[in-house]
């Protein structure tokens, strides 16, 4: 008999028509007997883990960068481009991002989400007020979400425009300091302790996380959760939150 796995996500398959999802279901768990992981995690639970994973490793791979010396403004912004692809990583999943377009919107939906696990009362705001928010004030600059998605895409592409419509000033960034990336590891880490939360209680996020474009690519990720989520040398078991506050990233 197979032992129940300490923690699934809502749905052991989704509610939504997904020609492909049998396919995908069988290859996520394929990673996961690769990884040693339960096998009675859902196929949408290890997906749920190669999300952490990956991000996890990309921090990781930042934290590398930024250790390199001396600091200077060409390697920071390039560990911000770095970070910033993992905050379109979890949006991908929110918005159950079907396909290979839109990375600005699931950029900004990233931050949004991230920001609503930082800030009270933040979800009852209106979307012009949310993007408004100062998501972090640093010594020359406070950053809205719109200023950081047009930083992406300067510090990937060299230019900053953000790929949406609405072009504006609102979607530019002013100056480049170096101290942004100093709070955002410990919104990520509470965006995914959110996001690891919700979808164990919501159809709609599991139904999106199954939609969106993800390729069951490696095992390493699913593997470094799995290693993650185990109890440490004294039987504690650790947090999302706790997990990613051990990135600092002051300069």
């Amino acid at each position: 008999m197979i032992a129940e796995a300490p923690v699934n996500v809502k749905l052991e398959k989704p509610t939504i028509e997904l020609p492909n999802w049998e396919d995908e279901a069988r290859q996520w768990e394929k990673l996961n007997r690769a990884a040693n992981g339960n096998p009675a995690f859902y196929p949408l639970t290890i997906k749920g883990a190669y999300l952490i994973g990956v991000i996890y490793e990309i921090c990781a791979c930042v934290d590398l960068l930024l250790k390199a010396t001396p600091v200077n403004s060409v390697r920071y912004l390039s560990a911000y481009g770095i970070f910033a692809s993992g905050v379109e990583f979890l949006g991908r999943c929110l918005r159950g991002n079907e396909g290979t377009r839109g990375s600005s919107d699931d950029l900004e939906e990233g931050y949004l989400y991230m920001a609503s696990a930082v800030f009270k009362n933040f979800e009852n705001q209106t979307k012009e007020s949310q993007l408004r928010t100062v998501l972090g004030s640093v010594i020359n600059h406070g950053y809205t979400i719109p200023n950081l998605v047009a930083l992406r895409h300067f510090a990937a592409h060299g230019q900053a425009t953000s790929g949406k419509e609405k072009e504006s000033e609102y979607y530019k960034f002013g100056n480049i300091d170096f101290e942004i990336l100093a709070p955002l590891p410990s919104f990520m880490g509470k965006g995914l302790d959110k996001y690891w939360k919700k979808l164990q209680e919501s159809e709609d996020m599991c139904n999106n996380l199954a939609k969106a474009n993800v390729i069951a690519f490696r095992n390493a990720p699913i593997d470094e959760s799995w290693t993650l989520f185990e109890p440490d040398a004294t039987g504690k078991h650790h947090s999302i939150v706790e997990i990613f506050s051990r990135f600092s990233w002051q300069v």
